[in-house]
């Protein structure tokens, strides 16, 4: 039997198609502002009212400026209807899509969730909704999308915030995973930790790269004394100043390229250059295609598994899309800082990409050293033009269409690509205990 929560939800959604169902789309006149929230619609959009929509879920801005952004646009950049749906503001401008509305729902009763949902998106018919959860918000978001639009929700998961960092309730996430048409994660050790857990067949789907940038044939290495390349995200400050303390005294000088106007982080000029880090900042990804194909080494900061709140996920289950991007776009080695048992340490190690150090000043010289020797620049480089295209975004727009309707994936590409990789390891570090059900 369901449970009286569930049944309210129940009913309010089915009075909400009802409201939906009964809008007369070939009139429907431009949405009235909403005192709670602002819905913004870029040029031509108001042209197109009447127009099925596809709905895109997230929990910041879709931008540039993190990885996210780039990652939404390039599976689902082909879609001419989009409305853009985000929890919170932190990185300054939203640039996708025909409407956007910022929509926290900040633990609300969930009729005024759905409620809010169904103000944003008025008599809209929606076909199919994409979510990248992080916080709670998202989750209830799009139950409330696919509850009151009957659309099909597909889940693309690239964050952990349920099994190692226990921040979104077991129920929630159960619920979300039970009502998506599709469930994908961009790596096997997040699939499959959370398939183990809600036991909902799941697929992947990597963080992709641009076509254009994929290079297939192999290049000769740089000069081994070039500068290196510092690439990936600084969850909190404790990872900046570690990846710091290890890069001083190893005799290189390094570039960075990435963010650094972090909302949440301090760069102090000072251990920059301590650290010999020349900050680049956000460039065109042409560029830091161009940019990382001369360079013998790139640097990921990885967690240490010492984490402790939502950065545990972060440090256990994520897979820092950078590796991918660097492996596709210019074959470098890559160097990953922290613990060999990081997803980024098991990725590098499974496809032979490079090598994996602590955060030790002395292992760091020492693993810089290995990567300049020639045997093993030429190692390194070679596998990783045999996965190169295999990252590539060819084709991945269509993929995903067909891929929501069917319930399953249009073809194995992604699956072809991770076979045979072990995730026992990582399984039996974390403490998975199988979830009821949440319909």
């Amino acid at each position: 039997m369901l449970d009286p929560a569930f049944s309210t939800n129940h009913l309010l959604a089915q009075r909400l198609r009802s409201l939906v169902e009964a809008g007369d789309l070939e009139t429907a006149p431009p949405p009235e502002p909403n005192p709670e929230f602002e819905v913004f619609a870029a040029p031509g959009a108001l042209a197109r009212l009447d127009e099925p929509v596809d709905v895109v879920i997230t929990s910041n801005e879709v931008n540039d400026r993190h990885g996210t952004g780039p990652l939404v646009k390039r599976v689902f950049g082909g879609r001419s209807n989009v409305f853009c749906i985000r929890s919170q503001n932190d990185w300054g401008g939203h640039d996708f899509g025909l409407w956007s509305v910022c929509l926290p729902q900040r633990e609300r009763p969930r009729p005024e969730c759905y409620r809010r949902v169904a103000a944003a998106l008025g008599n809209r018919r929606v076909e199919q909704a994409l979510c990248v959860p992080y916080l709670a918000d998202e989750f209830i978001t799009a139950i409330a999308v696919r509850d009151a639009y009957q659309a099909r929700l597909c889940s693309w998961l690239m964050d952990d915030q349920n099994i190692a960092a226990r921040v979104v309730p077991d129920e929630l996430v159960g619920e979300y995973l039970e009502k998506c048409s599709l469930r994908l994660f961009t790596h096997p050790e997040l699939r499959d930790a959370y398939q183990r857990k809600y036991g909902l067949e799941s697929y992947i789907l990597p963080a992709v790269v641009p076509e254009r940038l994929v290079l297939t044939q192999e290049l000769p290495p740089p000069e081994p004394a070039a500068y290196g390349a510092l690439v990936g995200s600084f969850w909190d400050q404790t990872w900046f100043d570690r990846t710091c303390d290890a890069l001083e005294g190893c005799g290189r000088r390094i570039d960075w390229f990435g963010n650094n106007q972090s909302p949440w982080v301090q760069f102090p000029a000072e251990d920059l250059e301590r650290a010999g880090i020349r900050a680049m900042g956000l460039v065109p990804e042409e560029r830091l295609a161009e940019e990382l194909r001369r360079r013998p080494f790139v640097v990921v900061p990885a967690g240490t598994l010492e984490e402790a709140g939502g950065n545990a996920g972060v440090a256990r289950l994520s897979l820092p899309g950078r590796i991918l991007f660097a492996v596709a776009v210019s074959h470098t080695p890559i160097l990953v800082l922290g613990s060999e048992k990081t997803c980024g340490a098991r990725f590098v190690r499974h496809f032979g990409l490079g090598v994996v150090s602590p955060y030790e000043p002395g292992a760091v010289r020492a693993a810089i050293e290995e990567l300049a020797h020639p045997a093993r620049q030429r190692e390194c480089r070679r596998n990783a033009a045999a996965i190169a295209d295999s990252l590539s975004t060819r084709g991945v727009g269509r993929w995903l269409e067909v891929s929501i309707e069917r319930g399953r994936p249009a073809d194995d590409r992604f699956e072809k690509l991770f076979l045979g990789y072990d995730t026992v390891e990582v399984l039996e570090s974390l403490d998975i205990r199988p979830a009821g059900k949440h319909r």
